[in-house]
């Protein structure tokens, strides 16, 4: 791997370019450059924290979104692309001002197709106001950049990873814009192998000792499409129509071992391996239908979406003791999973001579229908339903929510309060079991917040807000996900929503930022493990526990050395304390982390960019398990060509390979239970990102976002 990278590193620093036709592209490049002060590289702006991407050197080695938002002051990104935010929040992607409705998986591969070109800005709003959706308890805002140009433009992003296996991922945009009508269109295709690889030790006290190690490769086959257009029909009103489809075609092969012996270690009991080999397939569709107009103060914006995404999956799962090879159970299953998401909202705002007030209404009706079906081999060779493990699990969530918000600027005070309301009514339908859980609550979410200007440099504000966090289907789905034939996660329909109190205090200096946040979740959900000593069976299981206490501060420090050596870092101290009640105790363990996350950016000659970025986190957990201390180490090198229309990019991610998520059991008198997880993140990652088209002239821009003004776009 090393002998790879060290070709890559040769191959960007010294291309086939002389020194003549070097000096010649500098002089070319002079002629179109427009010349602006460079923008600060993080900022506060109103009631959210902004990161300029564009023209920020900071992010120049950047492969992908992902590795933008690594950067982010108090933003984690997990070895499977889950978000993290001060330890605890998930947050929410935007794209543009608007929520990205797509799963997980397909966020994460748009994301890992967003080259840093394509950015403009990110910004932060890690407490939202009543204005947003009750379930964001944090927003992350895209915003891309906007092309001023007539005419049409591309843009071609492509990257290929290698570690034990190769990894292709291909983007391709076009935009075609008119005067009135603007066109867009964005298709993707990932093709190769990712690697996933998960352990677990299980021993309670005088039983067997029982280790598991699961090892699933996946090959993936991929496609994507973005298709949309916007229609300027007046002046400040048009119309917005998107189209979005994410096609997953996969093929897994998971290989599991589990070694068990008695309780001192020495006697082996069994030794069996499950080979399980399946192809989960998944559609998922998106229209969108958006409205926007002004009329002098006044602004109306009108959306409507539909999702819907589909997936299918069978397995055949075959365990066989490893000394004998006796086949001594042999699996097949077949799940179907519809989920459909209708929403329609309306938001309306008016600036005044006292202020901006705002309102709006919301309404989101959300069906999944599951439904898992196994078959078993019998004893007479024959494969008969099982029944124990078969499940038809029908969900349905009714939302309908209003808010009234007031913005006022006072002097050097910025100024917002608002109410929203939220109305949820679900059924969840275990058809299988025969029981029906009904939910219907009214909840009422309060926001207020305060920004004061202490100089042009320096601001500090104040923000309170309330949440909701409703269990995801996938907590509330009854059905059997299995890590291995004794292990496995099982949802619980009688989940309730969490409600979280957050307060959040901000600093500003220049580029410097301070964030402290602190607040109460109560009804928080957890999953904790059940251990059966008769059948070695060892099931994870969701509950709610009373509430969970938590306090975090976040330093921000971007430094200047010279002209070609940049340097930033993130520092930050979580606190949490769950009170858990757990085989009769509740425990409640105060547990204090810190995190260091930083990177260090050098500009060379011939347009080359090197950046190292790094990250430790210290011991953590929560007051059931231990979290053991996770860092790593990444590096990359980008250079830029053709007049800065060619860019490439080598990356070196996880260069020791330490990113192995692990987590102990605290109360190791209860149950020793550990558990893995790795994702191989150690890779060579290589990006080519080529911008291209023919453009008439620059079209005037009349409503440009404020960071697109501040980036220089």
């Amino acid at each position: 791997m090393a002998k790879v990278f060290s070709f890559f590193c040769f191959l960007i620093m010294f291309g086939p370019f002389t020194r003549a036709q070097d000096s010649t592209i500098k002089t070319r490049q002079l002629q179109a450059i427009e010349i602006n002060a460079a923008p600060p590289a993080v900022r506060q702006q109103a009631d959210k924290l902004v990161m300029t991407v564009a023209g920020n050197r900071l992010f120049k080695t950047a492969a992908n979104g992902f590795d933008v938002l690594k950067k982010v002051p108090g933003l984690e990104v997990g070895g499977d692309g889950a978000l993290l935010l001060y330890g605890r929040i998930t947050p929410t992607v935007f794209i543009d001002g608007k929520p990205v409705l797509m799963s997980p998986e397909a966020l994460q591969t748009y994301l890992a197709g967003l080259s840093s070109d394509m950015i403009a800005s990110i910004a932060l709003i890690n407490n939202p106001s009543s204005q947003y959706d009750a379930e964001y308890k944090a927003i992350i805002d895209i915003r891309l950049k906007q092309d001023l140009t007539l005419g049409w433009r591309g843009n071609i992003n492509t990257s290929l990873q290698r570690n034990a296996y190769t990894h292709n991922d291909n983007q391709l945009q076009l935009s075609y814009k008119t005067p009135k009508l603007t066109y867009m269109a964005r298709l993707g295709y990932t093709r190769g192998t990712t690697i996933y690889r998960y352990q677990a030790l299980q021993h309670l006290a005088n039983t067997d000792i029982m280790a598991t190690n699961n090892k699933v490769p996946t090959s993936n086959n991929n496609f994507s499409y973005q298709l949309g257009a916007d229609y300027n029909f007046k002046k400040n009103q048009h119309i917005e129509l998107q189209l979005r489809g994410f096609l997953i075609n996969r093929n897994a092969y998971a290989y599991n071992t589990l070694y068990t012996t008695d309780a001192t270690g020495q006697h082996l009991i069994f030794n069996t391996q499950s080979m399980n080999r399946y192809n989960p397939t998944q559609r998922n569709y998106l229209v969108n239908l958006n409205y926007s107009g002004q009329w002098g103060k006044t602004q109306l914006q009108l959306l409507g979406s539909y999702v819907q995404a589909n997936t299918r999956q069978q397995e055949d799962i075959q365990t066989s003791d490893v000394i004998s090879a006796a086949l001594l159970d042999y699996w097949k299953t077949a799940l179907r999973q519809d989920i459909r998401i209708r929403t329609i909202q309306a938001d309306l705002s008016r600036e005044t001579g006292v202020g901006i007030f705002r309102t709006g209404g919301k309404f989101v009706y959300t069906s999944t229908r599951n439904n898992i079906h196994y078959d078993t081999l019998t004893t007479e060779h024959v494969f008969a339903p099982d029944s124990g493990r078969s499940n038809n699990f029908h969900y349905d969530e009714y939302i309908s929510a209003g808010y009234l918000s007031y913005e006022r600027k006072q002097g050097k005070f910025d100024l917002a309060a608002g109410l929203r309301a939220e109305h949820t009514r679900s059924i969840a339908n275990s058809i299988t079991q025969n029981e029906v859980t009904k939910r219907n609550y009214l909840t009422w979410l309060p926001s207020i917040s305060a920004t004061y200007t202490i100089s042009e440099n320096q601001q500090i504000g104040f923000s309170f807000a309330r949440r909701i966090t409703r269990p995801t289907f996938g907590q509330l789905n009854p059905f059997r996900f299995y890590n291995s034939p004794l292990n496995y996660v099982v949802g619980n329909p009688y989940l309730l929503p969490s409600k979280t109190n957050t307060m959040a205090l901000t600093y500003t200096i220049r580029s410097y930022t301070l964030t402290l946040n602190a607040g109460r979740e109560t009804d928080a959900m957890l999953r904790y493990p059940e251990y059966d000593t008769v059948t070695n069976v060892l099931e994870y299981l969701g509950k709610n526990m009373p509430h969970k206490d938590f306090a975090n501060i976040t330093v921000s420090i971007p430094l200047t050395v010279t002209k070609w050596w940049r340097m930033q870092h993130n520092i930050s101290s979580d606190y949490r304390k769950e009170q858990i009640p757990y085989h009769g105790v509740t425990y409640a363990v105060g547990v204090t982390d810190f995190t260091i996350r930083g990177s260090q950016v050098v500009t060379l000659p011939k347009n080359v960019t090197f950046d190292v970025s790094y990250s430790y986190r210290s011991r953590s957990g929560i007051s059931l398990y231990i979290a053991k201390p996770l860092w790593n180490v990444d590096m990359g090198l980008q250079r830029s060509w053709l007049k800065g229309k060619l860019n490439t990019r080598v990356n070196y991610y996880d260069m020791f390979n330490s990113t192995t998520f692990t987590i102990v059991f605290r109360e190791k008198h209860i149950i020793n239970n550990q558990l893995s997880h790795w994702y191989g993140q150690q890779r060579v990652v290589l990006t080519l990102n080529y911008s291209f088209g023919k453009s008439t002239y620059r079209a005037k821009q009349v409503n440009k976002n404020e960071e697109e003004n501040r980036a220089g776009l």
